[in-house]
């Protein structure tokens, strides 16, 4: 049985990830039957999972309302849950002596939407265990029930550029760009992942427009500022990088880069974090941009500043050896 399931979401996978991005049921009817959904509800019952059970076998109900294993295994599900009436209703229909009622249309819309909300949370569960293959099965899920939600369709994007799914990745972040609704918080950070993504293809300039697009969205931000230092830097623009190091500096003189905690914004899908690189970066402190600016300072050969911006990164934390080392070595050839 387990292999059967596993086989049906393995066939599902591929459907979906032939199908691009922005699907729906009435482009894959083989994903919108019964068999599917009321296998995947095994998939999750085999993993004590009721929640996603429950509404999967909600949604096989939807395509077959009169299936008596669905709504007996329903029942199941609601008694797992304590919901003692459903789970009666429920009976009822098994033995015969109840009827479906189907869902109207706002009804089967909201179902829908809990749905992918269920399945994007355990993605993000998935994500923090670094369990990426998953991770992404869960997040198509979630894409196929809202197929334009662009939080949804970022973090997706976000997971297949982490599993070299470089080209999905990038059509992916493309559309969700075409579909804002407006400028957000969520917006810039998308931006600087999908710019990420681009430097990984060899493609820095246009690295460097979208941490531009960012930056414009969200100027304040030290964290977008930093990015598109480490770009320049990369492509040999030292000048504009040390710039950029001097603005994040000025934007937060406390800062910390690293585990930015991206606030929720009108495309926030009900409130859970888009998945984003920021989160996922090692803490990159303060001390750590006056270390970069000296050490910008010192390649342009202007060490009176340098050792400045090397003193400073000392007193922010004085355990830098190799930075001791270094203005050690600047104050002795003065």
């Amino acid at each position: 049985m387990e292999k059967k399931i596993l086989s049906v979401a393995l066939s599902l996978l591929l459907v979906i990830a032939n199908a691009g991005t922005a699907f729906g049921a009435q482009d894959l009817e083989s994903v919108n039957n019964f068999d599917v959904h009321y296998h995947l509800a095994h998939q999750y019952i085999t993993r004590a999972d009721f929640d996603l059970a429950e509404v999967e076998l909600e949604q096989a109900l939807i395509r077959r309302p009169q299936s008596r294993k669905a709504h007996r295994d329903y029942m199941f599900t609601s008694l797992m849950h304590l919901n003692f009436p459903q789970a009666v209703a429920e009976f009822m229909i098994v033995v015969g002596l109840g009827k479906a009622i189907p869902l109207n249309e706002e009804e089967q819309k909201q179902l829908d939407q809990d749905t992918a909300k269920l399945h994007y949370r355990k993605a993000i569960k998935y994500g923090e265990q670094n369990k990426i293959d998953r991770e992404i099965f869960e997040l198509r899920w979630a894409n196929y029930y809202v197929p334009n939600n662009v939080t949804i369709m970022r973090s997706l994007a976000f997971a297949l550029a982490n599993s070299a799914m470089t080209d999905e990745a990038e059509k992916i972040y493309k559309d969700s760009f075409s579909l804002s609704s407006g400028p957000s918080t969520e917006e810039a950070y998308a931006h600087a992942d999908f710019a990420y993504l681009l430097g990984k293809m060899s493609r820095q300039n246009e690295a460097i427009q979208e941490l531009n697009k960012a930056i414009s969205i969200d100027p304040k931000s030290p964290a977008l500022h930093t990015d598109l230092a480490w770009f320049l830097e990369a492509k040999g623009d030292i000048v504009n990088a040390t710039k950029e190091i001097e603005k994040a500096i000025d934007l937060a003189p406390n800062y910390l880069v690293g585990n930015v905690e991206v606030p929720s914004g009108t495309e926030n899908f009900f409130g859970l974090p888009m998945l984003t690189l920021h989160t996922k970066l090692p803490i990159y402190s303060n001390a750590g941009l006056w270390t970069k600016l000296a050490k910008l300072l010192d390649k342009q050969n202007k060490i009176s500043e340098a050792k400045k911006a090397y003193e400073r990164a000392l007193q922010l934390d004085p355990q830098q050896d190799d930075i001791k080392r270094r203005l050690s070595e600047l104050q002795k050839s003065k």
